[in-house]
């Protein structure tokens, strides 16, 4: 869970990252020999957060929407 909580946070902070984690959800998941629910995860929670996110997000507001991306993550994969 922790490599996706990574390339969450990184595309919450590089928007050209962001935009190939939306376009390339699968070849990501793929790659990083993510599991069926990390997968579920990517596809779903992940990629809705992201789309929601404002272009770009402000440098001050990074770690803040980093921060309810892991929550959300791990609240998916408890849940």
């Amino acid at each position: 869970m922790e490599k996706l909580i990574s390339i969450a946070n990184r595309a919450v902070a590089d928007y050209g990252f962001r935009q190939t984690v939306l376009y390339g959800a699968e070849d990501i998941a793929q790659r990083s020999g993510f599991s069926a629910q990390e997968q579920e995860i990517l596809s779903g929670t992940v990629l809705e957060f992201l789309a929601a996110l404002p272009i770009p997000v402000q440098p001050e507001n990074i770690p803040g929407e980093q921060q309810r991306m892991e929550a959300a993550i791990k609240a998916a994969a408890s849940g």
